[in-house]
């Protein structure tokens, strides 16, 4: 399985003979646990540019699951950065990760960004991870990589949108590279699946079989063992989507490739509200505050 952490030695780009300036170095290291009923944070540190707000409780129906929120305070990603975010969630835990808004990629002419996520869920545990969508700006060089370990008694949901770019200034496609990579094992390190989502500029992205007149990729996994794909179809009207089974039993996914990167958010909303449905009997939680 890929190691969670990047490596300390990847040396600083190069540009003209000229070392680009390093970017900034952030982490986020967070456990919960089921205390006296509850989802409790009993271990949190961050460093650099992430933070997380208070948790919360905002489901009515379910008042031990946790939301937690993270925020950037430097409003989005530059060349050079290293992001580490690792998130355990123990026996009987049920967390909602959210994050405050968008995640701009910016213009990178000299150095690429690195974002690394690793998610453990416990048996009987519970996590939702779907942050708002990734906005890569014109010249934007980003690489995603989420390693995910969850009990076969547990569940996961984990969501992604993907924007073409800032659409309203005509930059469809135009950044340098974009790519995001899942990985699921079990504990016992037995591989579940391995997806990947690539955009460069050099591709013909807008070609019939690739995104066509799209402008948003949206892609849910739902590793819950014995989910059916048929509530996920049942949950989404849009056209450009599908859904289907994950390998090994892990559960179901679906992707769509959506006009706009509103539609890419309501289908996995959708798919989101369907899936917790099915595998807790909970319905939408209330709005963050």
């Amino acid at each position: 399985m890929p190691s969670p952490v990047a490596d300390p030695a990847v040396p600083d780009p190069v540009v003209d003979g000229i070392a680009a300036p390093v970017g900034s170095e952030g982490s986020l290291r967070l456990v919960v646990d089921r205390v006296a009923g509850r989802t409790r944070i009993v271990d949190l540190r961050c460093t650099g540019p992430i933070q997380v707000l208070r948790c919360q409780y905002l489901t009515p129906d379910a008042p031990d699951v946790a939301s937690v929120m993270i925020a950037s305070p430097s409003g989005g990603v530059l060349q050079g950065d290293r992001l580490r975010i690792s998130v355990d969630v123990g026996p009987g835990a049920r967390l909602i990760l959210d994050t405050q808004s968008a995640t701009r990629l910016y213009r990178m002419p000299a150095g690429q960004a690195r974002i690394e996520a690793r998610f453990e869920v416990a048996p009987e545990g519970w996590l939702e991870y779907v942050p708002d969508p990734y906005i890569p700006f014109a010249g934007s060089d980003t690489t995603i990589e989420t390693a995910v370990v969850v009990d076969e008694a547990a569940g996961i949901l984990l969501g992604e949108v993907v924007a073409a770019g800032r659409i309203a200034r005509g930059e469809v496609f135009e950044m340098t590279a974009f790519g995001s990579s899942v990985t699921a094992t079990r504990p016992s390190g037995q591989l579940l699946f391995s997806d990947a989502t690539v955009m460069t500029r050099d591709e013909s992205l807008t070609d019939p079989g690739m995104m066509a007149d799209g402008t948003a990729l949206a892609s849910l996994f739902v590793v819950v063992a014995g989910s059916d794909p048929a509530v996920l179809r049942a949950a989404i009207g849009a056209e450009r989507v599908g859904a289907s089974t994950l390998p090994n039993g892990a559960g179901t996914w679906l992707r769509h490739v959506a006009a706009d990167t509103a539609g890419a958010r309501a289908v996995v909303a959708a798919g989101r509200t369907a899936a917790r449905l099915a595998a807790l009997g909970i319905a939408t939680p209330a709005r963050r505050v």
